[in-house]
């Protein structure tokens, strides 16, 4: 080994600061660093379940719920067991739809007549509401079904808007109920805690 091949004690001395630098400063940035990395594949959803909420809802809740295996979408859809079916009046029901590719939950509104979009008008207390529903994505139904929600549990008259007429809709508990629990059920597969 000749003398010009080895490291002078500068160069050495240069390198030990360098090296323990770099070591401390990474050790710093370390502590201050709050947000973490994802690294599951995953994106984060205010739909996504995890397997214990999927597990008690399909053991304890789904137990009230019809249930029917969509294979070719690869969801499971739950329609609550005791809704109505068969009214004189029209009828909002909704169904409960497990993506197990996603690991997502999804609420989805079903009038009982043939609609994509239509008028709900609550009245409480003399105020009046007015929600529209337009079929759409996910979000579309998870948002009306967040704006109706809080009227369930309050004493209010619900009116929907068919053939330019305002009819009594959700008249009896047993409607209201048919509303009130698949979506509650629902909050808490999603884990949102209203």
């Amino acid at each position: 080994m000749s003398k010009s091949d080895s490291l002078s004690p500068e160069m050495i001395k240069i390198l030990k600061i360098f090296g323990l630098g770099s070591i401390l400063f990474v050790l710093i940035l370390s502590f201050f660093n709050e947000k973490r990395a994802n690294n599951s594949g995953k994106e984060d959803s205010i739909l996504s379940i995890t397997d214990a909420e999927r597990i008690y809802f399909k053991n304890v809740r789904g137990l009230y719920y019809d249930i029917e295996g969509r294979e070719d979408a690869k969801m499971t859809v739950y329609r609550y067991g005791k809704r109505l079916t068969e009214a004189a009046s029209p009828l909002i029901n909704l169904a409960i739809l497990i993506n197990r590719v996603k690991d997502e939950a999804y609420i989805y509104v079903e009038p009982s007549w043939d609609t994509s979009h239509f008028k709900l008008r609550v009245t409480h207390e003399k105020v009046v509401n007015t929600f529209d529903f337009e079929s759409g994505d996910k979000l579309t139904h998870f948002e009306f079904v967040n704006k109706i929600y809080p009227f369930l549990n309050e004493n209010v008259y619900f009116e929907v808007l068919k053939d330019d007429k305002w009819i009594p809709i959700l008249e009896n508990e047993k409607e209201i109920d048919a509303l009130k629990i698949p979506i509650s059920d629902f909050y808490r597969l999603i884990n949102n805690p209203k």
